[in-house]
């Protein structure tokens, strides 16, 4: 029972944290204005105090600087996608390489988020865990259909 309890806490807490990392592709102009588009989101959906949104400020800034650290090696990596597509012969060894170094790139950056993320969750209280479940639960419904 408390494995179960303890498997949701983490699923939860990396979906927020995907969140906002998705966040800083969707919806505004920046990386930096869709960031903190989705913790005002955050924020007020959880009713978070003033010391949960510095928290939560703290897990969007490691976002942030994780993402713009990881801009040249992303534009190179897309630079040999672009180059694969280009060519006669779809290199698979190559292909695989190139997403590989991208899951690499996805475990850096949850390596260096998740202390904060988990710092962030700490501070919550237990109804707003429960509101964060049901709106993860909201967004699955949502986006199974994309399946």
């Amino acid at each position: 029972m408390v494995i179960r309890s303890t498997f949701r806490v983490v699923v939860g807490i990396l979906v927020i944290a995907g969140a906002l990392a998705a966040a800083a592709c969707h919806r505004h102009h920046t990386p930096a204005e869709r960031a903190d588009w989705m913790t005002g989101k955050i924020a007020k959906e959880l009713k978070l105090d003033e010391q949960q949104k510095a928290k939560l400020a703290a897990v969007r800034d490691e976002v942030l600087a994780a993402r713009a650290e990881s801009k040249k090696e992303r534009r190179a990596m897309m630079e040999e996608v672009i180059a694969q597509v280009q060519s006669e012969r779809l290199d698979q060894a190559k292909v695989s390489q190139l997403f590989e170094q991208h899951q690499a790139g996805q475990t850096r950056m949850l390596t260096r988020v998740l202390p904060k993320v988990a710092e962030w969750h700490a501070s919550l209280r237990p109804e707003q865990k429960a509101e964060a479940v049901e709106h993860l639960r909201k967004w699955i419904e949502r986006h199974e259909d994309g399946e």
